[in-house]
This record gives C-alpha cells, structure tokens and sequence, in this order.
C-alpha cells in the first residue's frame, strides 16, 4: 500500500476534488464511503471499490483491516492524518474512505410490493431516513423527483447507514410515469386527507408517496394517486417531519402484511 503526505499525489487530489464537489461525484457517477459501517454495506452488496484511502490508525483498527483485505483488488493508498482529515466529511475520521461507482437505478416493476415515492424531500436527513426505513421494511425500491436531496450525497449516505446498498434507488423519477403504469394501490399522504392510514388495506402492492417537508405534495400527485391518507395525531403537534411519516407508513404495511402470514 502506498503511503501518500503530499498535497501533489494525483490520487489524492482526485479524491479531494470528490469530496468537495457533488457535481464532480454525479459527472463522474462517483460516490465517497466515509467509514467502516458503509464501505462494508458496499462489499456485501458484492461491490469492489475502485479506490481506498486509510490513516495509519484505520489500517491499525482490526474491522477495517479486514474490510481493506476484502476488497484486495482496489487502488489503496495511505494517507497522512491531515490529507486524510481534509477527505471525511465527519469531525472524527473513521479511518478509511471509499471511492465507488455510483450503482444505477432499475426500472420499477408495475407490480412491486412495496414502493417508496418521495417527491421534493429536500432535507438530507430525511431522505437517509426513508432510505434505510424502506431497508429495513423490506421495501425494494425508493423513487426521488429531480427536485429531492441527492441520495449519494454524503449526508444522505451516513444518514441511510447502508441502506442504500439494500434497496433500488432510483433518482430523477417521474411521478406521473409511475402512476400511469403501476398495478399497485398509490397512497398519497397529507395530513388533511379524509382517510386514516389504518383504515387501508395494505396488503396487496402498495406504493406511498411523501412529498416536501413543508408543502408536502403537489397537487398532480395527489390527484393521481389512488388514495389519500393521514396519519392520525391526537396529540398537540400539527404534522410529522418526512422521515418519520414515510417510515410509519411503511411499518404499517408491514405489520398488516405479518399479520396475514401469522393467520
């Protein structure tokens, strides 16, 4: 592995030119892993990095000497403490730092089970939250308009702790296209919608589109979609952040879904 202290190394600067630019990391479909938790998320995913950045006491700590060993067939480099601070978008750096292919989304089947829909959620960390709620939820797919936060961003990323590696995501979606050709019940939430989340069969496929944190959805996506519901909130709080109403709806899906296999 060779040891880089030098501002100069050209493989250095690439890596410093990526973690500063997001719109050099999306004109190259490049993605920067910060940490030992995501690079590993990659790798089970059956990725291979095409470049790895560690400090002295990354390459000391035993998880990501194992994790550099897994992923033997890529670029690796050593970094100074310094060269390697000015790369990890965390106050304390992890130790190693990733440079992947940014993985391209597929096509969403007409009849997936369980479909996420975020239209213009700006907030990085809400977008991670859905994103590692639909992991969890066991949700294939999670659709983003043009206008909602870059899912490879760095914020995002960390906030999605490896979920991204879980599930389809697909960035630049159209929701009218989807809602054209989906077979799936389209359940638009809004906080002012006449029917309870409880109150749907969830069952059958189903896909749930939340929009902006503070205007929530247009007026097309609620037109379209084939029903729309609360979230009911008996307590003294006007509405839920996105990332957690996006998260509710889809622990509901699931525990009607479990319920029907228990019986």
């Amino acid at each position: 592995m060779k040891a880089v202290a030098s501002r100069d190394n050209a493989a250095y600067k690439t890596l410093a030119r990526l973690a500063t630019s997001g719109s050099e990391r999306k004109r190259q479909g490049l993605s920067l892993l910060d940490g030992a938790h995501l690079l590993a998320a990659f790798l089970d995913s059956g990725g291979l990095p095409e470049q790895l950045a560690v400090n002295r006491a990354g390459l000391e700590d035993p998880e990501i000497a194992r994790l550099v060993e897994r992923a033997a067939g890529a670029r690796s480099m050593l970094l100074s403490d310094v060269l390697f601070k000015s790369l990890s978008s965390v106050d304390s750096p992890t130790g190693v730092v990733a440079l992947v292919k940014t993985p391209a989304g597929s096509p969403v089947p007409a009849d997936a089970s369980l479909v996420l829909f975020l239209e213009n959620v700006q907030d990085p960390g809400n977008v991670g939250t859905l994103l590692r709620s639909a992991a969890a939820a066991g949700a294939g797919h999670v659709m983003l308009s043009p206008t909602c936060a870059f899912a490879w961003s760095p914020k995002v990323l960390r906030a999605g702790m490896g979920a991204h590696f879980a599930v389809n995501v697909v960035e630049g979606a159209d929701a009218a296209q989807f809602l054209a050709r989906y077979r799936g019940a389209t359940v638009a939430l809004a906080g002012d919608a006449p029917a309870s989340l409880y109150d749907l069969d969830l069952r059958a496929p189903t896909a749930f589109f939340i929009g902006n944190e503070g205007a929530g959805l247009s007026a097309a996506a609620m037109h379209a979609a084939s029903v729309r519901a609360r979230i009911p909130m008996p307590g003294r709080v006007e509405s839920l952040n996105a990332g957690t109403a996006g998260s509710i709806c889809l622990f509901e899906a699931v525990r009607q879904r479990s319920s029907r296999v228990q019986t």
